[in-house]
């Protein structure tokens, strides 16, 4: 099914999320890149005026930009565009500070949209988004759609008879890339040792989180480090897996 989406950049964050996605989206969807002019103003009164003339089609907005005055575009952009739906990254909380969420949760539903701030970006699932306790339930077609195809990592690995990973397989990468990075570079490695090792191989990506310090779902650390524990469980999950079915055969 044809999916409009819409990839709203401002910086290397979402250059590096769009070439990735454009490589990896399915054939039937439509991929389009906006990026955002600089804005000087701290509050944007008028911001219609940093759009684009031409016209703009889209069902789903993934925002991508870097800095709070980029995110107060949104409404604008959900009204010009005719969008529906709107995934917001979270992967520095400069970039949207509480405030501006509720501000901006308020608004885009008033145009009768539906928003999700994906707090990092590869903790969007398909009925949930975010964290441990601050995970947050949503129902939305083409976010669920979306994420179906980009966000929790979804593996599946082998292990040899020596305790080693031998194969793996991303049923679901995360929209940076880091996912098929690290399954490359995992193979071989104890599996007994691949939870945090392999964690630690997806960050070095780099990962583009924020290293900044703040409160998060497993107390003060990183947004970088929630993305570093979210490979963890899912290498986790496959594992578990990995041993269930060879008990079973």
């Amino acid at each position: 099914m044809t999916m409009k989406l819409l990839l709203v950049c401002q910086g290397f964050y979402g250059q590096r999320i769009t070439e990735h996605l454009r490589a990896k989206a399915p054939l039937e969807w439509q991929v389009s890149c906006w990026t955002v002019p600089a804005i000087s103003e701290p509050i944007v009164d008028e911001p219609e005026k940093y759009l684009p003339a031409e016209e703009m089609s889209a069902d789903l907005i993934l925002h991508l930009a870097e800095t709070p005055e980029a995110a107060q575009l949104l409404p604008a952009l959900v009204q010009k565009s005719a969008a529906r739906s709107v995934i917001v990254a979270v992967d520095n909380s400069a970039w949207l500070p509480p405030g501006l969420r509720h501000q901006l949760r308020r608004e885009i539903g008033r145009l009768s949209a539906n928003v999700v701030f994906a707090e990092p970006l590869c903790s969007l699932d398909t009925e949930t988004v975010g964290c441990g306790d601050s995970t947050e339930h949503y129902s939305d077609g083409n976010i669920s759609r979306f994420a179906a195809n980009f966000g929790k990592p979804v593996l599946e690995v082998s292990v040899d008879s020596e305790g080693k990973i031998a194969g793996v397989s991303v049923l679901r990468g995360s929209p940076c890339g880091s996912t098929e990075y690290t399954a490359g570079r995992i193979l071989g490695l104890a599996a007994a040792g691949a939870v945090p090792a392999s964690g630690l191989i997806a960050l070095s990506y780099p990962c583009l989180a924020s290293m900044k310090f703040i409160q998060t779902w497993h107390g003060i650390n990183t947004i970088m480090h929630s993305s570093g524990r979210i490979f963890n469980d899912s290498i986790a999950k496959a594992l578990q897996k990995s041993k269930a079915k060879d008990i079973r055969y």
